[in-house]
């Protein structure tokens, strides 16, 4: 009996601390969740624009008040981006072909990757955007400039410091968006051996070296009317890799940079946050977001979409071919 009430006398005095403890816990787990962190999320071996194998809808619902979602199929894109060779598209025949891409609401004269600046970190040159919705189109997908709509996103979820490709020349710095032909392979990266997608002149946005790391605006970039001089006599560099396990961007020689501009530029090191919208420059490093996808299953039916959006003139008669396709399904054959 005596040993009963001591054992009911230490779980009324221990259950109250473990009930605290937990909650305790439980308080901290959620402080951390969103804590800075090194680089230890997995790499994205592989990406495939066209699959739809995570959920974009945090995209769809963050860049929807900046833009306008457009559903367009696959020939759509391939209209547009038919000069030169990617590493392929991907092999998927569905019934319903299509992606949702994004036009952002912007001047006529707008460019991607022309409002920010170039930081060098341990992963190459990061751009840094003062465009409201910088934070995600710059580190993740691909840009093209469309015939019909003018330039376009579409959204992709391997991270990059940046999906550019670049030319320099002796006095000069330019770089371009690189197009959904950029196919993101892990162990072969993205190279000009494997992309030859040729932009126009006037996709690209060229800047003295001088200028390379300040603010970048339409102010201090260069006319565009003079970027196929500065094309041809540009070396060409297109190096997206994975180096000790860090997506970087190389591009325009570091030394050079500092040497030109006389800023010492040391390498910042970044580190990630799952806080959407977080880009802190310190001193040596860089804290910012990278988002947390949701996977999808192998046996997934209904993806996510953006709430509202317009459909191509393809996608319109695609849908009604597949309304079609399956009315005559359904319809019961005739007796003989």
């Amino acid at each position: 009996m005596l040993n009963n009430l001591k054992l009911y006398i230490w779980l009324i005095a221990f259950i109250p601390l473990w009930v605290v403890s937990q909650s305790n816990d439980d308080s901290l787990l959620k402080q951390i969740s969103n804590i800075e962190v090194e680089l230890n999320t997995p790499l994205e071996a592989n990406e495939d624009l066209y699959l739809n194998t995570v959920s974009f809808q945090s995209f769809y619902d963050v860049l929807a008040p900046m833009g306008e979602w457009i559903q367009v199929s696959k020939e759509d894109i391939d209209e547009d981006i038919n000069d030169g060779e990617g590493q392929g598209f991907s092999s998927l025949t569905t019934d319903d072909p299509v992606v949702f891409i994004w036009k952002p609401s912007v001047k006529a004269d707008w460019k991607p990757y022309m409002n920010g600046r170039w930081i060098y970190t341990n992963h190459g040159w990061l751009w840094q955007s003062t465009d409201s919705w910088g934070n995600i189109t710059y580190n993740y997908g691909r840009w093209w400039n469309s015939k019909k709509y003018g330039w376009l996103w579409m959204p992709g979820y391997a991270w990059a410091p940046a999906w550019v490709r670049w030319r320099v020349s002796a006095d000069h710095v330019g770089w371009v968006p690189l197009s959904p032909k950029a196919k993101w392979n892990g162990e072969k990266g993205i190279t000009g051996s494997n992309y030859k997608y040729k932009n126009a002149d006037n996709e690209w946005v060229f800047v003295l070296k001088e200028n390379f790391v300040n603010d970048l605006g339409s102010s201090n970039i260069i006319p565009s009317v003079r970027n196929s001089e500065f094309i041809s006599k540009s070396e060409s560099i297109t190096d997206i890799k994975v180096e000790d396990d860090l997506v970087v961007n190389r591009g325009p020689d570091a030394g050079d940079i500092e040497k030109r501009t006389g800023k010492k530029l040391g390498k910042r090191y970044l580190k990630f946050t799952k806080e959407r919208g977080k880009f802190n420059l310190r001193e040596n490093e860089v804290v910012i977001s990278r988002e947390d996808f949701k996977k999808y299953n192998a046996n997934i039916k209904n993806v996510d979409r953006p709430k509202n959006f317009k459909k191509s003139d393809r996608v319109k008669k695609l849908k009604k071919k597949n309304i079609q396709r399956k009315k005559n399904r359904l319809r019961v054959p005739p007796r003989k």
